[in-house]
C-alpha cells in the first residue's frame, strides 16, 4: 500500500510538472532587449499546455499496475454476474407482472359479474399464482446465491419484516383464490349464481390490501438491501419463526373465512327487471 502510494505522488507530481517553453521574438523589434522572464510568464512565451497527457495516462495507471487486487476488485462477482442478473430481472418483471393481476381482478370485480367476467378474474388469479412462484423462486436465489449472501440477510431485522409482509401478502390473497375456486367449480356443477354486493365488496378490498402491500414491500426492500437496522444481538431463528407464525396464522384466517363466507346473492329475476 505504501508503494501504490508514493508511486500515485510520484505520478502525480509528473503529470502536472511545467514544460519547458520557446519564447517567441517579435518581428517588429528583432534587436529589442529580451526581458528578464525566468518563469515564462511574459506575453512573449507560447500557450502550451502545462499537464502532458502521457504524464496522465501514467499516474492513472500506476496505482492498478504496482496493486493488482484494485483492478481485479472491480470484477470480483463477475463469474455470478449473469446469474445475478436474471435472478434481479426474474424478480422485478414477476412484480410487475402481480402487480397487473391484482389490478385486473380489482377493476373487473362488482356485484353481478356476468360469466365472461368471472372466468376473467379467474385466469388473473391463476397469473397471479404463476408470478408468485416466479418472485418467490427468484427471490431465493437472490438471498442465498446471489447478492449479499444469506448471512447478510439472516442479521437483518427488515429481511424478516419483509418476509412477514409477504406473508401477510400471500395470506390475504388465500381469500380471493379460495372464492373464485368455488365459484369456477359451482359454474362448472350448473350452480352459478351471481356475486352479491357484500362478497365483492370483500373482495374489492383484499384486492386494495394487496396493493399497499406491494407498495410497501418494495420500501422495505430498499432499507434492507442498505443495512439499515442490521444487528447480530437478535437470534435470526426468533425472526423467522414470527415471519412464519404471522403467515400460518393469517393463511388459517383468511381461508377460513373464505370458506365460511356468506353472500347476499343478486337473484336472476331482480337483476333482470332492473335492466
Amino acid at each position: 500500500m505504501r508503494l501504490t502510494a508514493l508511486l500515485s505522488l510520484f505520478a502525480a507530481a509528473t503529470a502536472w510538472a511545467p514544460q519547458p517553453r520557446t519564447t517567441i521574438k517579435s518581428s517588429s523589434s528583432p534587436s529589442a532587449p529580451q526581458s528578464f522572464d525566468p518563469l515564462n510568464l511574459s506575453d512573449e512565451t507560447s500557450s502550451s499546455s502545462p499537464v502532458r497527457p502521457e504524464a496522465v495516462f501514467l499516474a492513472s495507471a500506476l496505482p492498478i499496475v504496482a496493486n493488482p487486487s484494485v483492478a481485479s476488485a472491480a470484477t470480483a462477482g463477475a463469474p455470478n454476474a449473469v446469474g445475478s442478473a436474471f435472478a434481479a430481472y426474474g424478480h422485478y418483471i414477476s412484480m410487475i407482472g402481480i402487480l397487473a393481476c391484482i389490478m385486473a381482478e380489482r377493476l373487473t370485480i362488482k356485484p353481478n359479474m356476468s360469466e365472461e367476467e368471472e372466468d376473467f378474474i379467474a385466469a388473473a388469479d391463476i397469473g397471479l399464482g404463476v408470478w408468485g412462484v416466479g418472485i418467490a423462486y427468484s427471490g431465493y436465489l437472490r438471498a442465498l446465491e446471489y447478492e449479499k449472501g444469506f448471512d447478510f440477510y439472516a442479521h437483518e431485522p427488515l429481511f424478516w419484516l419483509k418476509i412477514a409482509f409477504v406473508g401477510v401478502f400471500g395470506a390475504s390473497s388465500f381469500f380471493n383464490t379460495v372464492v373464485i375456486i368455488q365459484r369456477a367449480i359451482a359454474k362448472r356443477n350448473g350452480n352459478f349464481t351471481p356475486m352479491g354486493e357484500k362478497l365483492s365488496n370483500r373482495m374489492i378490498r383484499i384486492c386494495n390490501a394487496e396493493l399497499t402491500a406491494i407498495a410497501i414491500i418494495p420500501l422495505t426492500a430498499t432499507f434492507m438491501a442498505r443495512g439499515v437496522g442490521y444487528s447480530q444481538d437478535i437470534p435470526w431463528q426468533a425472526e423467522a419463526a414470527l415471519a412464519a407464525l404471522v403467515f400460518g396464522g393469517l393463511s388459517f384466517k383468511y381461508i377460513k373465512e373464505a370458506l365460511t363466507f356468506e353472500d347476499n346473492p343478486v337473484s336472476l329475476t331482480s337483476s333482470a327487471s332492473e335492466d
